[in-house]
């Protein structure tokens, strides 16, 4: 919730100052990212501690159905929105592999105190603020590359590849606004 309110104060002034807040938000969708993919670990661990398979189509539905909802309500295009969700998903799964044949020679190593529910609820907020920022800087322009460069050089997270951030970054420069009806001016 703090994250929620901080992300919004410090993009809200792009009503007002769009130039100047972009790199705030900036900062913001970063660290958003980063920290959406380090709970990756936390996934895998839980996953392999239950036995229960990376995989899990039914709840990507979930997420995909939740993400046109609040992009809907953040004023962003539903369908724009789907491509980079879904990138935030497989670059997910692509991570818990990765954990999972690390830990493969050293099972002790996958040690987990979170529960997956919990972990599902941090990772849905993470969702929401991302799409939520994302609305926010939109209103001070498109992505540029410049933007993407720097969003690229700021999110670091273990077993995230340069190929998974990039396809993260440029599906994130295709989410739209959605389009404002007409007004209707009184007669």
């Amino acid at each position: 919730m703090m994250m929620k309110i901080f992300v919004s104060t410090l993009c809200m002034s792009g009503s007002f100052f769009a130039g100047a807040s972009a790199p705030i938000c900036l900062s913001a969708l970063s660290s958003l990212l980063t920290e959406r993919m380090a709970l990756m670990r936390e996934v895998a661990a839980y996953k392999v501690k239950y036995h229960l398979p990376v995989e899990d189509v039914a709840r990507e539905q979930k997420v995909l159905t939740q993400a046109r909802s609040t992009a809907r309500e953040a004023g962003l295009e539903p369908q724009s929105v789907e491509p980079f969700i879904s990138a935030l998903m497989n670059a997910g799964k692509a991570i818990q592999y990765r954990y999972l044949a690390d830990w493969l020679p050293r099972p002790e190593s996958f040690v987990t105190l979170l529960d997956l529910d919990g972990i599902r609820r941090r990772i849905n907020e993470l969702d929401k603020l991302l799409l939520l920022t994302i609305s926010q800087r939109l209103r001070a322009g498109t992505l540029s590359y410049t933007d993407r460069a720097l969003l690229a050089e700021k999110t670091v997270s273990p077993n995230l590849t340069d190929a998974e951030k990039d396809n993260l970054l440029d599906t994130m420069r295709f989410i739209q606004r959605a389009q404002q009806a007409p007004d209707k001016g009184i007669v």
